[in-house]
């Protein structure tokens, strides 16, 4: 793996339930290493099925550069999955989402379950696809701190040690990070 690894790391946009809108943005962030070098987005629709082929779409925009593709967990817009399997499939670029905690699978099934009571299956799926939840330390200028995530077309200790190179003031990626801050600014 290069010293200085180009990915792409995808966030969404600040959005309320209460609000009128039904879309929000999803940003992604391209880094070499640590240093921003591009920015894409598009609206993706809250709580809708769209998140996967949006970040597919940004994603290829950039598929010469980019080697690897970080997410801030698979969740955008409420509950938009993105499917981990069909991003890996048709980028042929590996994907890591990552998250600060572990994920109570069995309480997200009954809150999706309740929200989308005729159309929660590929939701569930998606979730399924997603595979293992892996845990990992990474040391950060703060000290270490536990990370979790999923992966997908790639190993896991490729995926540590990628983590260690693009995360720095922050167990979060910096592209992932970078696409929070832009994100909460829209």
């Amino acid at each position: 793996m290069k010293d200085f690894p180009i990915t792409i790391g995808f966030d969404d946009a600040k959005f309320t339930f209460k609000s009128d809108s039904e879309t929000t943005d999803l940003i992604g962030i391209i880094c070499q290493g640590t240093r921003m070098v591009g920015m894409v987005k598009k609206e993706i629709t809250i709580d809708g099925e769209d998140a996967t082929d949006v970040l597919i779409e940004l994603t290829k925009q950039n598929e010469k550069h980019v080697q690897y593709i970080v997410t801030d967990t698979i969740t955008f817009g409420g509950f938009n999955i993105i499917d981990l399997e069909k991003v890996v499939n048709v980028t042929k670029k590996p994907i890591i989402a990552v998250t600060e905690r572990m994920v109570n699978l069995e309480a997200v099934r009954k809150a999706i379950v309740k929200k989308f009571p005729k159309k929660y299956e590929d939701k569930l799926q998606n979730i399924v696809n997603a595979g293992e939840l892996y845990e990992t330390l990474i040391e950060t200028a703060g000290g270490h701190s536990k990370l979790y995530f999923h992966a997908k077309g790639i190993q896991i200790s490729d995926v540590e040690s990628l983590l260690h190179k693009i995360c720095i003031d922050s167990k979060i990626p910096e592209p992932v990070r970078l696409a929070h801050i832009i994100g909460k600014a829209l």
